[in-house]
């Protein structure tokens, strides 16, 4: 497979994913179950057809309302199916993976990045990092861990991401105890140890400088134009996201740019 028909397929697999990612978000939130059950709209709960489902076609060809009850549908669901597919030609085009380890880590590393997606949505919406997203990804998480450990890789290739989340989770629980879980919540102490196991050391610190670097700019420029006031809570785990997905993708590349400037 060659690496522009691979972008090409998992560009496509990332638009059906996206769909799926806004059904679990929904899903989640009115408790249903994310295996079973047929899509339904959230405002009529009428099951959605085979017309309905098409990623983000459907969703121009409905002038963005829901065929049964007219409600308009939001913009979250076209935007989510096409940064999905977006990060999915992405990770493949940059991670470009070999061998059974290599095509297995990649898979893991989709199903990270689409937990990664849902938490972003969530959070975004209902300032909450769900459990039940989260645990499951720290479990996937331990794959590549394992992988580097059964085939005898180098010591820091699987016991550095293990030191990762354990620092980086420690730091984020110590500034939950001292402000109280006013600066830091428990799902930002999961997330970050999340983002630890995927990354290893190096590349975690690169996705905290992003992460909290973003989430400062973006914090001014809410306050500076009023959109929030000083005792706004910002959700923070859509920046944290935003610098695991970077730090993956180009944390090597940052990271060796950084070095040969020292």
């Amino acid at each position: 497979m060659t690496t522009i028909s691979g972008t090409i397929i998992f560009g496509v697999l990332g638009l059906i994913f996206g769909s799926f990612i806004n059904a679990v978000v929904w899903r989640i939130h009115a408790g249903k179950s994310i295996a079973k059950g047929r899509s339904e709209c959230v405002h009529c709960h009428h099951e959605l057809g085979v017309l309905d489902l098409f990623p983000v076609i459907s969703w121009l060809m409905l002038g963005g309302k829901c065929r049964y009850c007219k409600q308009p549908i939001s913009v979250q669901y076209p935007l989510v199916e096409l940064a999905t597919a977006g990060l999915f030609a992405l990770s493949y085009a940059r991670l470009a993976p070999v061998g059974w380890a290599g095509w297995l880590a990649f898979a893991a590393w989709l199903y990270m990045l689409g937990s990664l997606i849902v938490l972003t949505v969530y959070d975004l919406r209902w300032m909450l990092l769900p459990n039940v997203v989260i645990f499951p990804a720290l479990a996937v998480a331990l794959v590549p861990v394992v992988i580097n450990f059964v085939t005898g890789l180098p010591l820091q290739t699987w016991l550095g991401p293990i030191e990762a989340a354990i620092l980086v989770g420690g730091a984020f629980y110590a500034l939950a105890a001292v402000s109280d879980g006013k600066w830091m919540g428990g799902g930002d102490i999961k997330l970050v140890a999340l983002i630890g196991l995927a990354l290893g050391l190096h590349r975690t610190a690169v996705a905290m400088f992003i992460g909290f670097d973003t989430a400062a700019l973006v914090s001014l420029g809410l306050l500076a134009t009023g959109v929030k006031k000083r005792r706004d809570h910002i959700p923070f785990g859509p920046f944290l996201a935003l610098g695991c997905v970077a730090a993956m993708l180009y944390g090597t590349t940052i990271l060796n740019w950084y070095f040969t400037r020292l």
